[in-house]
């Protein structure tokens, strides 16, 4: 099966939770921002309550545009993933 790369970059307090700001991930081709979602927490359980538990989601951008879990994604793709809960 095809895959492709993206770099996920995380914000606040996200980052805090793996010591590392940007993560990347190989996803199958035709992934979409949900599928990135579940990957994270997947590799990160430590995010899983950020991720797919909390009450509201992270805020995802792609290419300076809000995404939803439906946005397809493509090789090289570079989201960044912000907590609305973290203030601002």
């Amino acid at each position: 099966m095809a895959s492709m790369r993206v770099h996920v970059r995380l914000g606040e307090p996200l980052w805090r939770q793996v010591n590392t700001r940007e993560v990347e991930l190989e996803l199958p081709s035709g992934a979409v921002v949900g599928d990135m979602l579940e990957a994270l927490g997947r590799r990160y359980p430590e995010l899983q309550s950020y991720l797919v538990e909390a009450e509201v989601p992270p805020t995802v951008f792609l290419a300076d545009a809000m995404a939803d879990l439906t946005t397809p994604l493509y090789d090289g793709a570079r989201p960044t993933l912000i907590w609305a809960a973290a203030g601002g």
